[in-house]
């Protein structure tokens, strides 16, 4: 493979460069690594973009001799307090005597081949030959302690890993009070920042907006990543959806968190993320490390577009599970929408029959099948089967669908109790809690403590249990309230730790399943996209994003996912009309559109459709089938944001053919007609609109767009199919 890494002894700087992008960092006066450059490919440096240092009043100066050198000033590449930078650090740590003070100098470095593969953390993957990473040691003699500083480039890849790790070389113990996975300093230039709000059913809600002066912070402290402040933030100036460039972070990771901008009175901005510092703290004893979780920081010279597609290949090729990469998903049909808790025998067994009669691959028995679930306040923890709604059990059912070439997937809440059930009478120490308080109720449910090792192994135990007696081909894994008490009853460790060992608890949980059981396929969800995030990413490999599934607010939600997420890792179903979240009424054709832009599937009681119903469901089923290799491998572009107008337009392309979504939403008397221009279609190319049969070249539907028919009504959806085509076949 060849070299993706060098240090240039000379000049002190590394520099990881593939044939997209170049990151540099320098070693300045022997001490301090700064960052000196992250973008598009260079063919050499020269240090032309390096700012001439002046002496500044208030500006500490370490070297007498050279005042002009301040930590005020530095672009570090990870910095700690009480040094003479004053702007947020990126590492605090307190010493056995309780002092704050760390100053961490160069030591030394390594260059691996291979990705840095963390034990207990969800982490990019790859094999010695895709990458390179430098391991950047610095260290604090006096207070004995070792901060490494992990960079992995890959070969074919815009995206860089980040991460660090403390190691504490002394012989007392030391408490890490903030360690975040990455910081990089840059010069304000005008530049916007993007992020994303949202809450329960109105997820990944973008918001861009210029950067002031002071400190920017988003995150969680929830127990989760989202959906309030998932991580991700961007940088761009004058970029839209295919011009300009993003550089964005994001963190793989799906607990508390913290992502940070600063800009500073000199116009420094400062962007970091990582564990959320005002939730965190570790104890570290003599000779024991500390990982962060990772940080993928990707570049783009062509947009946001350009910024999601390289998130989108990475998460594809180095972070999904190989056994799903480019595995076909199925065509499934949720019992949830149809029933709610009132489920039994014959319900499920209708929808068995009704899903092999209209082309579905897989039925899903949602919520309701366990203890005495008729009600979201009971039963959670009782995983045994209802044998008043099933008296025979559940595997007449999984049996039964697999005579009818149909897989058969099951709902569990895994990591929640109900009050009243036999788990809580048998183990009341195993709830989330404080000793002192009655903890707090959310959703009619307390949290099971997963730093508890047998809390651990009752889920994993109980979910093999099930998938091995049954055997069931998918798994749909939810999580509906956040922390409110995290405290165990057996604690031995500060309160602070508690948010992090129960992500690691989880994780444990999550691997050791995943693993068991590959070809099974695990579906993340947390009332909807409330965890969506690469951490889960790397064990589930798609998520249901939002518990909305109303035509018009799944516009917003899924255009703002997929700045972060592949189409492959979003789930969508078509749900019945009045819709059970806002109880508008969205046309059958466009419901089907957006579920066809994702993982698709149905939510509705498909038992009881007419005849031209069910003709309109085999149609669409089937469309989807000969379209769906094309939606999950292709590559996805955003043509039309719904953030800023009435329409929301996307595309799905290969090397042969293009399938064109537009959203049109409300009916405007002065709008003639509709306009979509096709960016990423080749530009010297002929395309052929399977409708019409009219051909048109590349670089006009580029250029020029495409116009459409603009028809009366609410809600529609235009859908245009492209293959490219020969000059000599015109």
């Amino acid at each position: 493979m060849q070299d993706l890494i060098h240090f240039n002894a000379e000049a002190n700087t590394f520099t990881l460069s593939n044939e997209q992008i170049t990151y540099i960092m320098e070693i300045v006066e022997d001490t301090y690594l700064v960052h000196r450059y992250w973008g598009k490919k260079l063919t050499s440096y020269h240090f032309s973009n390096r700012p001439p240092l002046k002496k500044r009043t208030f500006a500490a100066a370490p070297i007498a001799e050279k005042p002009e050198v301040s930590p005020e000033f530095l672009p570090f590449e990870f910095p700690y307090p009480h040094q003479g930078d004053f702007r947020n650090s990126a590492v605090q740590i307190q010493q056995a005597n309780g002092d704050e003070l760390v100053r961490f100098c160069f030591q030394s470095y390594e260059i691996k081949n291979g990705v840095n593969q963390l034990s207990d953390l969800p982490h990019a993957r790859g094999a010695d030959e895709e990458a390179q990473t430098l391991i950047i040691y610095l260290s604090d003699q006096i207070a004995e302690i070792e901060l490494a500083l992990y960079y992995t480039i890959f070969a074919d890849s815009s995206v860089i890993v980040r991460s660090s790790k403390i190691k504490n070389i002394g012989t007392r113990p030391i408490k890490i009070a903030k360690l975040f996975s990455a910081s990089i300093d840059v010069r304000y230039d005008q530049q916007l920042s993007t992020t994303f709000y949202g809450t329960h059913q109105k997820e990944f809600q973008l918001n861009r907006s210029e950067i002031q002066h002071g400190l920017y912070k988003i995150g969680s402290s929830r127990g989760a990543s989202g959906p309030q402040y998932p991580p991700y933030i961007a940088l761009s100036k004058g970029a839209d959806e295919f011009r300009g460039e993003v550089h964005a972070m994001t963190l793989i990771y799906s607990g508390n968190h913290e992502i940070i901008l600063e800009r500073d009175q000199y116009d420094h901005l400062r962007m970091q993320a990582g564990l959320a510092s005002e939730t965190f703290s570790w104890q570290l004893n003599a000779e024991e490390t500390f990982y962060s979780p990772q940080a993928l920081l990707s570049y783009s010279d062509r947009g946001f577009n350009g910024s999601s597609q390289s998130f989108h290949r990475f998460f594809t090729d180095h972070l999904i599970s190989p056994a799903w990469k480019n595995k076909e998903r199925p065509l499934l049909i949720n019992s949830w929408e149809m029933t709610y808790y009132d489920v039994n025998h014959k319900r499920i067994i209708d929808l068995i029959d009704a899903a092999a009669d209209l082309g579905f691959e897989t039925v899903v028995l949602d919520d309701g099948w366990y203890g005495k679930r008729n009600s979201s306040k009971t039963s959670l923890g009782d995983w045994t089967v209802d044998t008043d709604k099933f008296p025979d059990g559940l595997k007449p059912l999984v049996d039964y669908a697999k005579e009818k070439n149909i897989g058969f997937g099951i709902w569990f809440e895994p990591e929640m109790i109900s009050p009243k059930t036999e788990l809580l009478q048998k183990h009341p120490d195993w709830v989330m809690r404080s000793k002192n308080y009655e903890p707090l109720l959310g959703r009619n449910q307390y949290v099971l403590d997963l730093t508890n090792p047998e809390v651990q192994h009752f889920i994993i135990e109980t979910v093999a249990k099930t998938i091995m007696e049954l055997g069931v081909s998918y798994v749909k894994w939810d999580m509906n309230r956040h922390m409110t008490d995290p405290f165990s009853q057996q604690q031995t460790f500060e309160s602070t730790e508690y948010p992090h060992r129960y992500m690691l608890g989880l994780y444990r949980v999550l691997n050791e399943l995943t693993s068991a059981f590959p070809e099974v396929l695990f579906e993340n969800c947390s009332s909807g996209g409330g965890r969506l995030d690469p951490g889960m990413l790397f064990y589930f490999p798609q998520t249901w994003i939002s518990d909305n599934t109303d035509g018009l607010d799944r516009q917003q939600i899924q255009y703002g996912a997929s700045y972060l997420f592949p189409i492959s890792s979003m789930t969508g179903h078509v749900s019945d009309v009045p819709n059970h979240q806002t109880n508008r009424v969205v046309p059958f054709k466009t419901r089907a559109a957006l579920a066809s832009s994702t993982n698709m599937g149905y939510e509705m009681n498909i038992a009881q459709l007419t005849e031209d119903e069910k003709k309109a469901v085999r149609s669409h089923l089937k469309e989807y089938k000969q379209e769906r290799k094309l939606i999950m491998e292709g590559t996805f572009h955003r043509l039309q944001s719904p953030f800023e107008g009435n329409t929301c337009g996307w595309m799905f392309l290969n090397k042969e053919q293009a399938v064109i979504y537009l959203f049109r939403n409300r009916y405007q008397v002065f709008d003639l007609s509709l306009l979509i221009k096709l960016p990423g279609l080749d530009h010297h190319a002929l395309y052929q609109e399977e409708t019409t049969r009219q051909v048109y070249s590349g670089s006009e539907l580029i250029n020029c767009g495409l116009a459409l028919e603009n028809p009366k009504g609410d809600c529609i959806v235009q859908k245009i199919k492209l293959k490219k085509i020969e000059a000599e076949s015109v």
